[in-house]
């Protein structure tokens, strides 16, 4: 096939990428250059559909002088729109739809955007043959405006011709054999290059859905053989279950430092193909490591073919191998300069070379060494320190999984070195043996203040965002004053002045063993925090502080919750907390309202916008909207997917996978919701009591009602399914819902946090409360570890009904503690009542049946057999119930059932529910 318009019928400047794209096109017309779960494109086809595209540009009137903002989170049209803009000789940039509508209107006025291309300018389908044969002259070159990360201030905005990408190209893209995927949307800077460079190369640019939680899958079936990432998204590779699947890959790193712990983490759990590399948006690719270089792991490889590299002192001198300065960098396709800044273009390109602002060196064999950023480094007692060298320790370190530091002012010293710290989840910090070891690393360079946070900041590059970093130091600084006015007088006698002073300035800190708090110190000061900051610190906690610091850092993680607190006091108006404090002695129909009518919107759609706003990365919304689920009630839920399917709760300015996530998310909650068989949904608001207690009050009053009381398995908060879609299948008028959680764990062998070290004392705990003692009747329903205190607290209640599900003793080797649970089971029998309890086990798994049968010989209680007819049940009984449908019948006839019936009246056999029949048969 021969296209109008190929490589030899136009004028067009050597190297060009609209060349390229012309001479694959008619070189290789069939090979891939597009392709992902729903589409493929071939390269003749990619070449007529980016002509089409020209064509609807000029039917808009759009010249070759126009600078195009391209708004669109689909990659592939993303793409295609590019290259029309490349193909017609105009300057283009990305408006990223991503961000706030205020940041994308900054870019299209600092860019001069004339035309902002959307999705709605995209052309489907390719034009016929005919009408390609009047596409317009191919322009001799284009411009692309590419933004800087900008880490410490505002992005600058590069400008590069066509040609300088096809002149990167080859360093990044090794043959037309590539088939490429990149992690990161093609509106990010690095990716969008990437992409263009496969082009230029006539390599397939692979897209994989992000969103979907089958990366593996996507990368076999789209044969994906080189994966670019950066070391923040290879950290999220890490822990996707059989990602060795990806062995065969090249896998590529930048964007960031990475770690030598992480590359090892990388090629021993995913591919040894690892590829580290070095490079900026000004240039493109400076420098990758050699997989099979065993001595660059602490480099970032050496310089590429083409490429020369130079370190040059502060005096402009240059320096030998092995001498730390600045790095300059020459090469073919660099940048033409910064739009709208000729003295900063000035100011970076001296004689050909580029001043990349990078501190490192190279060693006797040509490899380059990072140290950091000129304009990240800072002075301390004279030292130079440069914030990337000392992380690069930082995350050598066992448990850490990221890192950032940065000077904290003093007037004596200059600046003191402190880091953020992020440690692995279920890792204890041990910050004490972290200090002797950046001690023995780093001398006396090392961190003065190490500050334990949950997340890093990071721009959407995956880059420090430095500025960020220093904000978040400066939230420490009123809780560490607060720390100090309250010490008991006589603990602060020890404590020089200076010594208070330092610390409250953050240049200093002070061990918990100089101030000799008595416990009635330190509950007296974890109470000023928490009424002062409005954070929770249990006691249990306290033993794990060394320094005043670590406390500190402490409020700092739990800040978040806060926004939590306040989202209570906030919903669903001042009538319903009125409620709330009379014990809801009214008529709960008085107060309910359809929050849908306020003039406001809802609190639970104000919270939601929030959560998107502060989420970086779908993955990070993904996360939080799991983690949402265990406060969300059915109405809720009814609530947002109104909102959603409105239009109007996503904000506008985050990107078509944020509302994809979103949908997608919702859709599944509202089909769980329907499978309760109910059009209207349940009228529960929600309640915290304690950070481990939640009730969910529907209507009536406590005293005509009864209290169903839920115990989550190991570490949950919600009975193996979103806590909404159980309280759909509830009779709101009938019932309130408490749900308990033990979150650290640890099986409920060490009580619950915040409701007693015991079982027994969490239940005196229910037993005792104020808010929970008037109710009519209570029952129970426990769901595997939570088993034993649904039974425990099911006696002291004297309650109902019991339902254990999925419950299971320690593993046999354990005997002593299996018989421990016994007895106190026992004891609790003894000391109350509880007419019918049943244990629910998955026919097909031993330690569940084991348990069941055990209780239920010993206590009189009923084994319920959970079984299927085409498949395996396993532990998580309730989440397949949601999954076949037959939860609804399951409540129906166990916990809800009605006061004093027995299920079914022959007591010697064992009971069983199958499913997808659903019903509840005497075992044969």
């Amino acid at each position: 096939m021969t296209l109008v318009g190929h490589f030899n019928d136009v004028s067009l400047s050597p190297g060009s990428l609209i060349e390229r794209l012309l001479y694959h096109a008619e070189m290789h017309p069939d090979h891939d250059a597009i392709v992902s779960q729903t589409a493929r494109l071939s390269y003749v086809q990619l070449a007529q559909l980016v002509r089409s595209q020209v064509n609807r540009f000029n039917d808009a009137g759009i010249k070759a002088d126009a600078v195009i903002g391209i708004k669109c989170a689909d990659d592939s049209q993303h793409l295609v729109l590019c290259l029309a803009a490349v193909y017609m000789g105009a300057t283009s940039c990305t408006v990223p739809s991503y961000e706030p509508v205020e940041n994308q209107e900054t870019v299209v006025e600092s860019c001069g955007v004339s035309y902002v291309a959307d999705g709605t300018a995209f052309v489907n389908e390719p034009s016929s043959a005919e009408l390609l044969e009047a596409s317009p002259e191919v322009a001799a070159k284009a411009s692309l405006l590419f933004s800087t990360s900008g880490t410490t201030g505002a992005p600058k905005l590069v400008v590069h011709y066509d040609s300088d990408i096809v002149a990167q190209a080859h360093r990044h893209i090794g043959s037309s054999h590539e088939r490429f995927a990149c992690l990161a949307s093609m509106e990010h800077n690095f990716a969008k290059r990437h992409r263009l460079y496969c082009v230029a190369m006539g390599a397939t640019n692979v897209f994989i859905d992000t969103i979907q939680n089958s990366l593996l899958a996507q990368c076999q079936a789209l044969d994906v053989n080189v994966m670019h990432v950066s070391a923040f998204q290879a950290q999220e590779l890490l822990a996707i279950p059989g990602v060795d699947a990806l062995s065969n890959i090249q896998l590529k790193l930048g964007g960031s430092h990475v770690a030598t712990t992480l590359r090892a983490r990388l090629r021993n759990s995913i591919t040894s193909n690892l590829r580290a590399g070095y490079g900026t948006t000004e240039t493109g690719a400076i420098a990758f490591t050699d997989p099979d270089d065993a001595g660059s792991d602490n480099s970032v490889g050496r310089a590429l073919p083409g490429i020369e590299v130079r370190t040059v002192s502060a005096d402009g001198e240059i320096l030998g191998r092995g001498e730390t300065g600045e790095l300059h960098i020459r090469c073919h396709g660099m940048f033409r300069g910064y739009s709208g800044n000729s003295d900063l273009t000035a100011s970076r390109l001296e004689d050909g070379w580029f001043r990349s602002g990078d501190i490192g060196y190279l060693d006797e064999e040509g490899r380059i060494y990072l140290c950091g950023r000129s304009d990240d480094m800072f002075v301390f007692n004279s030292m130079n320190i440069f914030p990337q060298d000392i992380e690069s320790q930082i995350r050598q370190f066992p448990g850490i999984v990221d890192t950032a530091v940065f000077p904290k002012r003093s007037s004596v010293h200059g600046n003191i070195p402190v880091a953020l710290l992020v440690f692995a989840k279920n890792t204890r910090p041990q910050l004490q043996e972290l200090e002797k070891f950046l001690k023995r690393h780093l001398g006396l360079r090392s961190p003065r203040q190490l500050l334990i946070v949950d997340e890093i900041p990071r721009n959407t590059a995956g880059k420090i965002a430095r500025r960020e970093v220093a904000k978040l130091s400066a939230q420490a600084e009123p809780i560490r004053k607060t720390i100090i006015r309250a010490l008991d007088p006589k603990a602060k006698m020890s404590l020089k002045a200076s010594q208070i002073a330092e610390f409250e300035r953050g240049s200093g800190d002070i061990l918990f063993r100089k101030v000799d708090l008595d416990s009635l110190g330190r509950m007296e000061l974890l109470v000023a925090l928490e009424l002062e900051y409005d954070v929770v610190i249990h006691p249990n906690e306290y033993g794990n502080f060394r320094y005043l610091g670590n406390m500190v850092a402490r409020v700092l993680s739990l800040q978040h919750t806060k926004e939590q607190e306040e989202q209570q006091k906030q919903e669903l108006g001042q009538k319903s907390q009125d409620l709330r404090k009379t014990n809801i002695d009214s008529d709960f129909n008085d107060v309910i309202r359809d929050d849908r009518s306020f003039d406001t919107p809802p609190y639970i759609v104000q919270f939601f916008k929030r959560i998107v706003r502060l989420c970086p990365t779908v993955a990070h919304l993904n996360r939080a909207l799991t983690s949402l689920e265990y406060r969300l009630s059915p109405a809720d839920v009814d609530v947002l997917y109104a909102k959603n399917r409105d239009k109007e709760l996503v904000p506008a300015g985050n990107g078509q996978k944020y509302h994809a996530a979103t949908g997608r998310w919702l859709e599944d909650l509202q089909q769980q919701l329907l499978s309760s068989g109910k059009l209207k949904t349940e009228p529960f608001i929600y309640q915290r009591l304690a950070p481990t207690a939640t009730l969910f009050i529907g209507t009536g009053t406590p005293a005509g009602k009864t209290l169903l009381i839920c115990f989550p398995g190991r570490g949950d908060r919600s009975m193996m399914m979103p806590v909404a879609v159980l309280l759909q299948h509830v009779d709101a008028a009938a019932y309130d819902v408490l749900v308990i959680a033990e979150v650290l764990n640890q099986a409920y062998q060490r009580g619950v946090p915040f409701l007693g070290n015991t079982v027994t004392d969490m239940a005196d705990w229910i037993a005792n409360s104020p808010r929970l003692v008037n109710y009519g009747a209570y029952r129970t329903m426990g769901c595997s570890a939570g088993s034993y205190p649904a039974l425990i607290t099911a006696y002291r209640l004297r309650a109902e009904l019991a339902l254990s599900i999925g419950g299971r003793f320690h593993k046999n080797k354990h005997i002593i503690k299996i018989l421990g649970r016994i007895f106190v089971i026992w004891r609790a029998r003894l000391k109350g009542h509880c007419p019918q309890v049943l244990l629910s086990y998955a026919k097909n798994v031993g330690r569940d049946r084991q348990y069941a049968r055990t209780i239920a010989f010993l206590f009189g209680a009923k084994p319920l057999v959970i079984e299927r007819d085409n498949g395996q049940v396993g532990h998580l009984i309730l989440e397949k119930l949601v999954e076949n449908g037959g939860l609804r019948t399951f409540l129906t006839q166990t916990v809800f059932a009605q006061a004093g019936m027995e299920i079914i009246p022959n007591k010697n056999g064992d009971l069983v529910f199958s499913f997808p029949e659903n019903k509840v048969l005497e075992h044969q």
